[in-house]
This record gives C-alpha cells, sequence and structure tokens, in this order.
C-alpha cells in the first residue's frame, strides 16, 4: 500500500473513530438526564471514559476523561469539576497502566473501572454526606451508592467491546507482508 494512501486513510479513521467516541458519550449524557425512574442509573460516561482510555494514548485519555467528568458534573447536578479532575487522572492512570504495564484482557478492564467507579462513588458519598455528618450515613452508601457501582461495572462489561471494536477496524492499518524464500541471498 502507498504510504500516503495509507497516512490519509489512518487520519480518516482517527477522526471517524473519536467522532464516534464522542456521539456515545453524547447520547450517554442525553440518557443520563431525560431518563426518570426510580433505579439507580449506571455513570455510563465515566464506564465510557475509562474504556476508552483502555485503549487510547494518554493525552487522549486525559482529555476524554476531563470532558465525560465535565459531563457527568452536569448530568448530575454536582459541583462542576470535581468528577472533571477525578476521571481525567483516572483515565490517565489507567491509560498508562495498561501502555507500561497491563494487558487488555476483559478483567483488567473490569477491575480498573471498578475501582473508578468506586473512588468517583467513595468522594461523592465523603463530600455530599460523610463529611456533613448525616446520621444514616453508611445506609445511604449502600442502597443508593453501591447499587450505582454494580450497575456502572455491568455497564462497562458492555461498553468495552464496542470500544474494542471501533478501536480495531477504525485504528492503525496493518500491513501484511509475504517473505518469499530466496536462495541469492549471500552470507557472510
Amino acid at each position: 500500500m502507498n504510504i500516503d494512501v495509507k497516512i490519509k486513510k489512518e487520519k480518516r479513521n482517527t477522526a471517524v473513530r473519536w467522532i464516534l467516541y464522542y456521539l456515545i458519550m453524547s447520547a450517554e449524557y442525553v440518557f443520563m438526564t431525560t431518563f426518570q425512574a426510580n433505579v439507580p442509573l449506571p455513570l455510563l460516561l465515566l464506564a465510557t471514559a475509562m474504556c476508552i482510555s483502555v485503549v487510547e494514548d494518554p493525552f487522549d485519555s486525559a482529555i476524554t476523561g476531563c470532558v465525560a467528568g465535565l459531563m457527568l458534573d452536569l448530568a448530575e447536578g454536582t459541583l462542576v469539576g470535581m468528577n472533571g479532575i477525578m476521571i481525567m487522572w483516572c483515565c490517565l492512570m489507567s491509560s498508562l497502566l495498561f501502555y507500561f504495564v497491563l494487558r487488555r484482557h476483559f478483567v483488567n478492564v473490569l477491575v480498573i473501572n471498578a475501582a473508578a467507579v468506586i473512588l468517583q462513588t467513595t468522594f461523592r458519598y465523603l463530600f455530599y454526606y460523610l463529611i456533613w455528618g448525616y446520621e444514616s450515613g453508611g445506609q445511604i452508601y449502600l442502597n443508593e451508592f453501591l447499587p450505582i457501582v454494580i450497575m456502572t461495572i455491568i455497564s462497562a462489561a458492555a461498553i468495552y467491546p464496542l470500544i474494542n471494536l471501533m478501536h480495531r477496524k477504525l485504528g492503525v492499518i496493518k500491513e501484511h507482508y509475504i517473505e518469499e524464500h530466496s536462495d541469492d541471498i549471500v552470507r557472510e
């Protein structure tokens, strides 16, 4: 394949992939802000940002985490910036872990997602309930935040294959070469 054609296809694939990522996140934001039910909703934006951070570069992951966190702040009605900063750091650390240390296994992705959602819900519980001395604080964590943690981990299990598929199909174009056997090679 011509190198110029390959570069153009990779740039096009990258643009399409990132547009799809942000369309998914926008649809999740709309779902989180418009769906009215008495069941706890999963933190879909957090799960998606963490799944994106598994397959993308650290800088791109940090930007995506910041955007997803700010969208989550707006969807939940919490203090603007709290989730933005926290999810940005979670995505950056996740991306670095998968870049240098961990392999991209399904279980590793679920563990990293679980750690991020537990961190997010614990900070939210700390700053919204525990610090103000609510008497039934532990009951609030068990009844409100624990179902959110479980639902978010389940949603991450559904989101990761989609993100991984998009990254494989719209990622770097791999060229395959066929090696020919030749006896004309001179070895010294």
